[in-house]
């Protein structure tokens, strides 16, 4: 695993720039059990690992994953491996992964919460995930906030090239993304090395949690997107929302914080007392919670600058 990711940082260093941006890991999906995975070198699959993206996959150039980073300590998962991927018909890539025999641990252990750092095969070459030109933006900051029946939404940029504008869309419940507006860039000819800041109302009064995010959109109509931003429907007055609740196993519990501001640190508890997930240094207002076994869990929030704690109670029910 060492000589492969040495490989890769001694290989990316050279290149110099392409024409096209390759599509970058949003979220992931861990299915432990080896299911239909084939045995690799002697090992039985672990589980598999399905990667969604930020734009589409070609059939003919599969990314590979070349590193998984456990977000709760900033460490390299070690002592695992992938198999190839496979494309499958909603765009996503699903890999098998394998576990060494001295380690019982699984990637949806203790402190499940990972980045997964891919790359592509170009010339030969492995290529990390990205545009491979200078970002046509970058976000300085992104908050979405509700007052009454309307949500503010304000993001800053440090940086701009031959940006077009920013398309703000919106996520209500498990439905699709939807385009609310257009904002045109402020940037003189779309350039600009200065902190420009952009605002927009959207009048929402819907009694659901909204998710909210920016799709970039420059000269040549690429486009890349901001992280997401939650807030509380119209109505909803707790200063942390949990939802669905209670939640179907295997299904995507969402955790929408009220402020915007803090870093806070989270524990999922079980009812033995056993932290089974945490997640350190969150900074984001949301948070999403995938693989629950059916049961009962508390899930524990300590604001890091106040030290203030609250506890919410989460009911996962078989299928």
């Amino acid at each position: 695993m060492k000589k492969f990711l040495l490989s890769f940082l001694l290989t990316a260093s050279v290149i110099s720039v392409f024409s096209q941006d390759l599509p970058c890991v949003i979220d992931y999906k861990i299915n432990n059990g080896g299911g239909n995975c084939p045995d690799l070198n002697g090992l039985s699959a672990t589980g598999s690992v399905t990667l969604s993206f930020d734009g589409a996959i070609s059939a003919n150039n599969l990314p590979v994953i070349v590193s998984v980073i456990d977000l709760s300590d900033n460490q390299v998962v070690g002592a695992v491996s992938f198999g190839p991927g496979t494309l499958n018909n909603n765009g996503t890539v699903s890999y098998c992964y394998y576990l060494g025999p001295n380690n019982t641990n699984n990637l949806s252990g203790h402190n499940a919460h990972f980045r997964f750092t891919i790359a592509y095969n170009v010339n030969n070459q492995l290529v990390p995930c990205g545009s491979q030109s200078p970002l046509p933006v970058n976000f300085r900051s992104f908050t979405a906030s509700r007052s009454n029946s309307a949500v503010a939404i304000k993001w800053t940029t440090a940086s701009e090239s031959n940006n077009l504008g920013f398309e703000i869309q919106r996520l209500i419940g498990s439905g699709n993304w939807q385009t609310v507006s257009f904002v045109s860039t402020q940037a003189s000819g779309g350039n600009s090395g200065a902190d420009i800041t952009y605002t927009f109302t959207d009048q929402n009064a819907i009694k659901a949690v909204s998710q909210y995010r920016i799709k970039q959109v420059d000269i040549d109509l690429r486009a890349k997107f901001s992280e997401i931003r939650a807030v509380r429907g119209l109505g909803q007055m707790a200063k942390i929302i949990v939802f669905p609740n209670p939640s179907i196993s295997g299904n995507k519990i969402n955790v929408v914080f009220d402020e915007t501001d803090g870093t806070r640190d989270l524990s999922l508890i079980d009812m033995n007392g056993r932290a089974v997930k945490q997640w350190k240094s969150i900074t984001n207002n949301n948070l999403q919670i995938e693989n629950l076994t059916p049961g009962l869990y508390n899930l524990r929030i300590i604001i890091r600058e106040t030290g203030e704690q609250a506890i919410e109670k989460i009911v996962v029910n078989k299928n």
